[in-house]
């Protein structure tokens, strides 16, 4: 029973690393078309291996459940993947069997996740900010010194410059609303560069 519950596990997963592989950006139309046709065979020997999961579940100690092809098919994370609990009996005395723990977990990592990108955030923010001001500072001081040697090239620097302020207008509105935000705490104010 062991080995077939290991046998199945082992498809599952595989059939999970193809759906994701196919569902990756880049991968092409012949690479998709393989993928596609893996999962098809796959998904015939699943069905093959399941039913002889489904002969020999009833038969354990205490008795395993019956699995539908559906279900074993819904699977689309590893962290759903529950065969493996059934085929070892010690583990079912594992805190991470539990449903809710795992679910209060991944919550638990998320939180610290979020935490993670507000700090870099706060810094690619503050980066935003200063490149905003150096970009139009030095868009500026180019056409201003080009306007006696090279006028035309000044105009058209100027041209971009104004292209750049009105689209830079909407970006400092964005930024001064996240400054609003209670929480926001940027760690790190970079100086502008002098050139």
């Amino acid at each position: 029973f062991i080995c077939v519950v290991q046998h199945l596990e082992g498809l599952v997963v595989q059939r999970l690393f193809e759906l994701v592989k196919a569902n990756l950006a880049g991968t092409g139309y012949k690479m998709c078309q393989q993928i596609s046709n893996a999962i098809t065979r796959h998904s015939t020997v699943i069905r093959n291996v399941l039913k002889h999961y489904n002969r020999l579940a009833p038969l354990q100690s205490p008795p395993c459940d019956i699995l539908k092809f559906s279900d074993v098919a819904l699977y689309t994370w590893l962290g759903e993947f529950k065969l493996l609990k059934s085929s070892w009996q010690e583990i079912l005395t594992k805190p991470w069997v539990s449903k809710s723990n795992r679910e209060v977990a991944g919550k638990y990592f998320k939180i610290v996740h979020v935490r993670k990108e507000i700090e870099h955030l706060n810094v690619e923010i503050s980066y935003l900010q200063w490149w905003i001001e150096d970009e139009d500072a030095h868009l500026l001081n180019t056409a201003i010194s080009l306007e006696v040697n090279q006028p035309a090239l000044s105009c058209e620097i100027r041209h971009l410059h104004d292209k750049r302020v009105h689209i830079n207008n909407i970006h400092c509105a964005h930024l001064q609303a996240i400054y609003a935000i209670p929480s926001f705490s940027s760690v790190f104010v970079p100086e502008s560069s002098n050139d």
